[in-house]
């Protein structure tokens, strides 16, 4: 799923994500080429984790975004057929008093 990045700061925030990462995937093809056949060819245990890791990650990210949109809609004001936001008071307005001459 392509991602949309609206602003500059987003789009140098990935970018630099993105050059960390292939620096580490770097590092680590030239630790895999150093250790060789020290190494099993499969781990299936690590990627074990990192799937367990990532799924639950997405199900914290999916909850959380719930949450949120479930708030936004709990605390928007309520519209008139004007369009405009009605203002709720809690306590009543205080009523002008008359002049007493």
């Amino acid at each position: 799923m392509a991602t949309v990045h609206e602003t500059e700061e987003e789009k140098e925030v990935f970018a630099v994500v993105r050059r960390s990462e292939e620096s580490i995937l770097e590092a680590g093809r030239q630790w895999a080429k150093a250790v060789g056949d020290a190494m099993p060819v499969e781990m299936p245990v690590l990627r074990a984790v990192v799937k367990g890791a990532f799924s639950f990650a997405e199900a914290v990210l999916k909850a959380q975004r719930e949450f949120a949109e479930s708030m936004l809609k709990a605390t928007r004001p309520r519209y008139g057929a004007t369009g405009t936001a009605s203002v709720h008071r809690a306590t009543p307005r205080a009523r002008p008093t008359s002049k007493v001459a």
